[in-house]
């Protein structure tokens, strides 16, 4: 998932001792039967509702058995503890961007395959703002899940540098700039997103109520960042007024 930053609490590095004596414990051997890879689903799949509901820094094992139906002693035979768990649940929420990336239904029109990533994004921050913060809350806590996020947020945008640089071949942009320019232009989304969907702002909820009004003002704004002029009045829906903005219309 693409970095997300919020009001959490400062960055807490383990120390080189504390890392020392999480790589000495031994994590429990992957289960060679389907029936247990269904359990440790599962588990996983209640791991994250109850990061949802919870959040991570409060989130106890027990609260994840309960949540799964199962004794807890059953979350211990699968997983060593509370961070060997939240690390398997959350490693896949963060390749949310490959899903978006390898989904059949994405237009290849560039209005409108902006629009339609934008609108998965925003789907999931409105859907899953508890989420979104255990993540952020997690990514601050956990050297390995750190190094995991920061590599997924560097893939994603290098690759839609890779698209901007094969649209734009013939304008002289080097590769770095368009490294940039993705990282930029993703770095706006999730801010964005995170006020609106997660902290809750209520003058930005009153102004993009629904993912879809934040997808389409987003895609406006990406599609003019990188084309420098607007998509076509169809697309700009009710952001009439962010279309008409111009060197023109400055006072």
């Amino acid at each position: 998932m693409v970095e997300i930053r919020g009001k959490g609490r400062p960055s807490r590095r383990p120390g080189v001792a504390a890392k020392k004596t999480r790589r000495a414990k031994a994590a429990p051997a992957l289960p060679p039967t389907r029936k247990g890879s269904r359990s440790r689903e599962n588990l996983k799949a209640a791991a994250l509702r109850a990061l949802e509901r919870i959040g991570y820094r409060n989130l106890r094992l027990a609260d994840i058995a309960e949540e799964a139906g199962v004794n807890i002693s059953l979350v211990y035979h699968y997983y060593q503890d509370k961070a060997h768990l939240v690390f398997e649940a959350l490693s896949g929420v963060i390749n949310i961007r490959s899903a978006v990336e390898e989904d059949p239904k994405r237009p290849h029109d560039p209005f409108q395959a902006l629009y339609h990533a934008n609108l998965l994004f925003a789907q999931f921050y409105r859907d899953h703002p508890g989420l979104v913060r255990a993540v952020q809350h997690f990514n601050e806590e956990h050297p390995e899940f750190h190094g995991i996020y920061a590599r997924a947020w560097s893939d994603w945008n290098r690759r839609i540098a890779e698209t901007i640089s094969r649209r734009f071949e013939n304008t002289g942009l080097s590769e770095d700039e368009a490294v940039a320019v993705a990282f930029a232009l993703g770095g706006m989304v999730d801010k964005f997103l995170f006020e609106t969907y997660v902290e809750r702002k209520a003058d930005l909820l009153a102004i993009i109520p629904q993912p879809e009004d934040a997808a389409r003002m987003l895609a406006v704004l990406w599609y003019r960042s990188l084309y420098l002029k607007n998509p076509d009045p169809a697309d700009v829906g009710r952001f009439t007024g962010i279309a008409r903005m111009s060197a023109d219309t400055a006072s």
